[in-house]
């Protein structure tokens, strides 16, 4: 494939169609660009045998060390070779084009309004199942998740790298000065407030800020985890998806952003059940909900920072790779923006209490 294609977002779905007829070994007579993602390109590719598979088309960028693919299709290997069904099939992947097929899942996206109790429970059966992995002779060979964080002082260290981040960018726009307002006059702040606060919790209640979460207590997680990354089959069955940042994580960190996630609109009593079937399912873990309590506002701030990707360069630009069509960015900034500020007004306001503790 001409490398043009890995990092043009303009390229027409057809001119992919020769190298998905390859991988495939069967000659492509459909391509249809589906799905929202933010990251990757998504297609549903009909070969001349009628079959049909998604092929995912992942952004390669400098500034971007992960390697989305071989996270993903390696991942989705190792967990389908291990006899989980509620995922994709992996198919073939070429990493040269950046390309990945997997086999198709008939299946619609779930909304927040239509999650029941019934797919909270398939959710945690699901993150069970990935719990009993973590001694297969082979999980050791998994990298931690995205950005994952085993101490309380590594979930500050990954916020301030972010907020500097935010900081330093040198893009211009009629939001910039929002955005310089709302880091320093309101984040800021509240960070330091938050943290502080967290920290003395913890040493009050004789956890350590630096010394890392055993291995024990870590668990396989997809880390974007929830029903925004699910299909639901015409059958009732969920299938989950996007395993882009797949990895060891702590149980806790995978609990907070399940509730966090701003795709995740659960209602109040929904996020309790989840806290509560969660916990459970990790029951021999006495101080996790003690560590949930710890960690939740400190990564309701990191989804603060997350929310404002739209004013990073690079991070626009593999939304732009992904996204059919594009938006205006200031429009889409604004937007971010307000959501950013709504979050953290929430965190401030329920910080000092956790609000999803079974009452």
């Amino acid at each position: 494939m001409p490398s043009s294609l890995l990092f043009n977002p303009e390229v027409k779905p057809m001119d992919l169609a020769g190298t998905l007829g390859h991988l495939l070994g069967a000659s492509v007579t459909d391509l249809e660009a589906i799905g929202n993602g933010r990251n990757s390109q998504v297609y549903r590719v009909r070969c001349s045998d009628q079959r049909l598979y998604a092929a995912k088309r992942y952004p390669r960028h400098p500034s971007d060390a992960r390697d989305r693919l071989a996270t993903e299709f390696d991942s989705l290997q190792f967990l389908w070779d291990a006899g989980i069904r509620t995922i994709p099939q992996p198919v073939v992947e070429d990493r040269r084009a950046g390309m990945a097929v997997y086999a198709f899942i008939d299946g619609a996206r779930i909304h927040s309004e239509h999650v029941t109790p019934h797919d909270v429970d398939a959710a945690v059966e699901f993150l069970a199942a990935l719990r009993a992995l973590r001694d297969h002779p082979e999980s050791h060979r998994l990298p931690a998740a995205s950005e994952a964080c085993f101490t309380l002082g590594a979930i500050g260290d990954t916020i301030e790298a972010r907020l500097g981040r935010l900081a330093a960018t040198d893009a211009e726009g009629p939001l910039r000065g929002a955005l310089e307002d709302f880091l320093h006059q309101e984040f800021r702040p509240a960070f330091h407030r938050v943290m502080r606060w967290c920290v003395e919790l913890a040493e009050q209640a004789g956890q350590s800020v630096t010394e890392e979460l055993p291995q024990t207590f870590r668990t396989l997680s997809p880390s974007d985890v929830g029903f925004h990354n699910a299909l639901r089959c015409p059958e009732g069955r969920i299938v989950f998806v996007d395993f882009e940042h797949f990895g060891w994580d702590d149980p806790a960190k995978m609990i907070a952003d399940f509730l966090l996630h701003p795709a995740m609109a659960l209602s109040e009593d929904l996020k309790r059940y989840v806290v509560s079937r969660l916990l459970a399912c990790f029951k021999e873990q006495v101080a996790l909900g003690l560590r949930l309590r710890l960690v939740y506002p400190l990564f309701g701030l990191k989804w603060c920072m997350i929310l404002l990707n739209e004013f990073v360069p690079q991070d626009r630009r593999r939304r732009d790779f992904a996204t059919f069509p594009l938006r205006v960015p200031e429009a889409l900034q604004a937007e971010q923006l307000a959501k950013a500020r709504w979050k953290l007004q929430k965190i401030l306001q329920t910080y000092e209490r956790f609000p999803y503790a079974d009452h």
